[in-house]
């Protein structure tokens, strides 16, 4: 079949007396450039040698027929080489996947406790003995010796006796005489004893209580008197004194271990005296007392050393008011004597 395609093919280019080609075969041999003169019906021959003879020929059975063909040299075809690609391969990345651990369970065993089997005891049987009467002498009744509860320490019901002192710093007082009032100052501190006698009890086991009633003596020495604008200093002199007793009421606080808070105060009376007051350029310009109505507040604590004897510490406000009093010259004034005392003292219980 590719065969009679082929001499199909030259029969059309022969009729139009053109033939277009590189190179040209006819009758076996190659034809360059130019022109060509073939007769009618001559035998043209592509792509097969001389001895192969004419195709048309043979496969048409035509005539040559002679004929001038022009043959044009086809252009050169040139061709480019496209360039080369290259292909970058992109990377690939692998991330591991991290591995996972199980940890195995430990497996628990428990051990069966073994069963224990109990043989049942044989029960014995026991026959009753006769019963003997036996008779005994009765043991005589003792009456055991009644011990006495130890009080608990620095308490209890008991009848005490003390003493007290301290130091006694007065609060200014005054007096009137002919020529105006007369101011004292008592800078010096003085001193306070006193002698008691109480009896003490309890409230509740967690309070008690105290009465007791207490004679004592202050003193306070002047130390500068003045009159107006005029003070005489150093040459001042003279005593104030005080001779009081008090009923005393006092509660007893336990705040641990032997000791106790102490609040109390007592009333009663001084005799209060104002002994020589005066300055040297004067003399003495009143000497003078009176017996007046007293009382004090009391604040301290107290501790028990054992169930007789207990010591104590307290601060005192004593006041003796409206003393009356006439100086010298005839001259009459009223005034209090106020102190402020700091007492320790001691107590023994029967």
């Amino acid at each position: 079949m590719f065969k009679k395609l082929l001499c199909g093919t030259a029969v059309l280019a022969l009729s139009g007396h053109v033939a277009l080609a590189s190179q040209v075969i006819v009758n076996g041999q190659p034809l360059g450039v130019g022109t060509h003169t073939i007769s009618q019906g001559q035998a043209v021959s592509y792509g097969h040698s001389a001895a192969s003879g004419n195709c048309c020929a043979q496969c048409c059975g035509a005539a040559p027929v002679a004929s001038a063909v022009t043959y044009q040299a086809a252009p050169a075809i040139t061709y480019e080489t496209a360039p080369a690609v290259t292909y970058e391969a992109a990377p690939i990345t692998y991330e591991t996947l991290p591995t996972t651990s199980y940890e195995t369970v430990p497996v628990t065993t428990y051990d069966v406790a073994p069963v224990t089997t109990y043989a049942p005891e044989p029960v014995t049987t026991y026959a009753p003995a006769p019963v003997t009467p036996v008779y005994q002498p009765v043991a005589p009744v003792v009456a055991a010796p009644m011990v006495k509860q130890a009080k608990k320490k620095g308490w209890g019901s008991q009848v005490y006796v003390g003493a007290r002192g301290g130091l006694s710093i007065a609060d200014d007082t005054d007096f009137r005489v002919a020529a105006g009032t007369v101011d004292n100052d008592y800078e010096t501190a003085g001193y306070n004893v006193a002698a008691v006698v109480g009896w003490r009890n309890r409230l509740s086991p967690r309070l008690g209580y105290r009465v007791e009633a207490e004679l004592g003596y202050q003193e306070s020495e002047i130390d500068a008197h003045s009159v107006g604008a005029d003070n005489f200093g150093s040459t001042s002199f003279g005593d104030t004194k005080t001779l009081y007793g008090f009923a005393n009421l006092y509660l007893d606080v336990p705040v641990f271990a032997g000791i106790n808070g102490v609040v109390g105060g007592g009333i009663g009376a001084g005799r209060v005296e104002f002994d020589g007051h005066g300055v040297d350029e004067l003399g003495t310009v009143m000497d003078d007392e009176d017996t007046v109505f007293g009382y004090h507040l009391d604040a301290g604590v107290s501790y028990d050393i054992n169930e007789r004897l207990s010591l104590e510490a307290m601060y005192r406000y004593t006041s003796f008011v409206d003393v009356e009093l006439e100086a010298v010259d005839g001259t009459t004034s009223e005034t209090d004597v106020d102190s402020h005392n700091v007492l320790v003292g001691a107590r023994y219980g029967f």
